[in-house]
């Protein structure tokens, strides 16, 4: 009995190399098909599952003309809200921040200035358009746009899958999965000189779940870019959790040229 496995294998190789020609090929194309669709189906069972989050996040930003280290206070409501207060030296609030699917809402003490509408302001920091569920994906170590397998070549590059999806408009992704854990090493994103590149360091288990512990992010386009490390330094999950958010008055709204 313990030998009917290897044997239904054996029949199988046999089958599929007594394949000659046009049929040959075409098992060929549709077996990295299936395992195409079996990777990715392993991909989104690895997406963290959790209703809140919440915890502190250190990040250092870097540009052209300056390094700036900061402390970040964040929470997530899955799929509906990110809110994060960013401080300096611990206690000193610089800037407020609050996505939704529809809106951000921004304020920075420094300038005393203010933002309230769409991504655009996302877009203008980072060079590409994203959504509230590709920034959100960005957090938690998922790709930043979804996997479409009619579009999407794969090769192994030990120990990572590497995964080549070209979206309309010459938009292309780059993921390396890690072909053990299925989790994003790094993802690339990019439209003609602009690109959005995330490096995965280093995963850990929080209740029996593996989320990013710390990551960094790099964009721009050949003349401007920016640098961005964050490290996790607490999750917490499922507590309740309050969003709060007001502007402070005689602020100058941030206008884009």
């Amino acid at each position: 009995m313990s030998q009917k496995p290897y044997l239904v294998v054996w029949i199988t190789v046999v089958i599929l190399s007594a394949c000659g020609g046009s049929q040959s090929a075409l098992k060929e194309k549709d077996l990295k098909t299936e395992t195409l669709k079996g990777i990715v189906k392993n991909y989104n069972n690895a997406l963290p599952q959790f209703k809140t989050m919440r915890g502190r996040l250190k990040g250092v930003y870097q540009d052209n003309e300056q390094r700036q280290n900061v402390n970040i206070s964040y929470r997530f409501k899955k799929d509906k809200t990110l809110w994060m207060s960013a401080k300096f030296a611990g206690f000193i609030q610089v800037a407020k921040m609050m996505i939704t699917p529809k809106k951000v809402k921004f304020y920075e003490r420094i300038d005393n200035s203010f933002f309230d509408g769409n991504f655009e302001l996302i877009s203008a920091f980072l060079g590409l358009e994203l959504n509230y569920n590709q920034i959100q994906n960005l957090f938690l170590g998922h790709a930043l746009k979804n996997i479409n397998i009619s579009e999407t070549d794969f090769e192994t590059a030990n120990p990572y899958f590497k995964m080549i999806t070209t979206y309309d408009e010459g938009l292309t992704q780059v993921l390396l999965l890690d072909t053990k854990t299925f989790k994003v090493k790094e993802q690339t994103l990019s439209l003609n000189d602009k690109q959005v590149k995330v490096v995965y360091n280093a995963y850990q288990i929080v209740e029996g779940t593996s989320f990013p512990k710390e990551f960094v992010i790099l964009a721009g386009d050949r003349e401007n870019q920016i640098q961005i490390i964050l490290t996790y330094k607490n999750i917490k999950l499922n507590d309740k959790l309050r969003f709060p958010f007001s502007f402070p008055n005689n602020y100058s709204p941030i206008e884009f040229n």
